[in-house]
């Protein structure tokens, strides 16, 4: 879950957004929407700790995380949607990418074996197995 208490963005004298409380509960799927400028970017920035806002504060119950994708539409063209989805838990795309690079090796070492289990150990605290069945609720 994330919540929003008292949020509040000022640029200089322009209030984008004032006082807000918004609370998003597990299961439900959420848009934001709005005029262009409204500062829905913005407020998705604040959501993710890229910007800080000016008052109040966004909580995420622990051992929960939020994916963020970039807003750039093409981006992402020659990725399959699940791929795309999975991108937004970037650690864990990471460590996919390590071990696919690294399971496809012909002259797999004694080292390779060492750092795929550790990569296999980050995939397994990650929940990387669920990943595929997860992303369509994301």
């Amino acid at each position: 879950m994330v919540s929003v208490s008292n949020l509040s963005l000022r640029f200089g004298k322009r209030v984008l957004f004032d006082d807000v409380d918004l609370k998003f509960t597990t299961g439900n799927c959420y848009g934001v929407i709005g005029a262009n400028g409204a500062g829905k970017s913005t407020f998705l920035k604040i959501l993710t700790g890229e910007i800080e806002p000016t008052t109040g504060k966004v909580e995420i119950t622990p051992g929960e995380r939020m994916a963020v994708l970039s807003q750039n539409h093409f981006a992402f063209d020659d990725f399959p949607v699940l791929e795309t989805v999975i991108m937004g838990h970037k650690h864990l795309y990471e460590v996919i990418k390590a071990k696919e690079a690294l399971y496809a090796k012909e002259d797999f070492t004694e080292e390779d074996g060492h750092l795929a289990g550790d990569l296999e150990a980050q995939f397994g605290e990650m929940n990387g197995w669920d990943a595929e069945s997860d992303a369509p609720n994301c």
